[in-house]
């Protein structure tokens, strides 16, 4: 019967709310970790109150979760609730004015430009492997990329010559590019990229196919791991890394919000006026390894 009601909730969700499969299984693992510890406890499912509620929160926090986790297991049980009692299956909602808890934001991790230099001083080796690898973050430093639109980047948007890189999502970006990315960039595509099939995507595995978001991850921690190991290191660090560096430096902050692509209702028409030779100039007097 319980069982039943969780499915039931599940495939209401799935057909209802149009939610991902990791969004599900997590609703899933929350609500029925919930129910285990009812029965731990002894009550049932349909007879909780409010204070059986608080009492779980409290208890996931004496068991050492974040915050964060807290707040999706009670968002988790809200659902499920304000279903049962959507479809009649409990007389109250006993999550029905439990407020969730504010999650603070944590400020982005960052690497220092020193820890910077030692990662891409490292021995990356000549072959395929290791000149792909410097190239793709030497990319990844030099323009604070996504990981998305780094895999997504294709040959000829990439311009050695003149030293940039054109992104072509919702609005398409210029980003200059520094000298070390430029020498990693010309050394993998002319010595170390090996397509098949005519593949024109930029970065490859070593099968001559597109490098998936995954791939990409691992390489990151291959390296970062051996200049601080258990480091959390991931691409968005890289960008964090990049954007934190062009602004200790005395880079316009604008300039550095147009090179990431982030606009807001604030500032949009302020970045609309600075010109592609404004942001040479910045990155060139302002980035590490331009």
């Amino acid at each position: 019967m319980l069982n039943n009601a969780v499915g039931e909730f599940l495939d209401f969700l799935k057909k209802n709310k149009k939610l991902s499969k990791n969004t599900l299984e997590s609703y899933n693992r929350d609500i029925n970790q919930f129910l285990n510890y009812l029965e731990e406890i002894g009550i049932n499912c349909y007879n909780v109150k409010k204070s059986t509620i608080l009492n779980y929160l409290y208890y996931l926090k004496k068991k050492g979760k974040s915050q964060a986790t807290v707040s999706r297991n009670l968002s988790s049980l809200k659902a499920f609730y304000h279903y049962l009692f959507m479809k009649k299956k409990i007389e109250e909602d006993p999550t029905y004015m439990i407020n969730t808890p504010k999650v603070e934001k944590k400020q982005p991790t960052t690497l220092t430009v020193e820890q910077v230099d030692m990662l891409l001083s490292l021995d990356f080796g000549d072959d395929e492997k290791g000149l792909r690898d410097k190239a793709l973050i030497e990319l990844l430093y030099a323009t604070g990329l996504k990981v998305s639109e780094v895999i997504s980047l294709k040959l000829e948007d990439v311009n050695l010559s003149y030293g940039y890189v054109v992104i072509r999502s919702n609005k398409e970006r210029v980003i200059p590019i520094g000298s070390h990315a430029i020498e990693a960039l010309k050394n993998y595509i002319e010595k170390g990229r090996k397509a098949k099939n005519g593949e024109n995507t930029l970065f490859l595995n070593l099968r001559g196919q597109k490098l998936t978001r995954q791939g990409c991850w691992k390489i990151i921690r291959e390296y970062t791991d051996k200049i601080n190991p258990g480091f959390p290191v991931t691409p968005n660090t890289l960008r964090q890394s990049f954007a934190q560096h062009m602004l200790q430096n005395g880079a316009d902050i604008r300039a550095v919000q147009e090179m990431l692509g982030y606009q807001t209702d604030l500032n949009t028409n302020l970045l609309s006026l600075i010109s592609k030779s404004k942001i040479k100039e910045v990155y060139n007097k302002f980035h590490p390894r331009a």
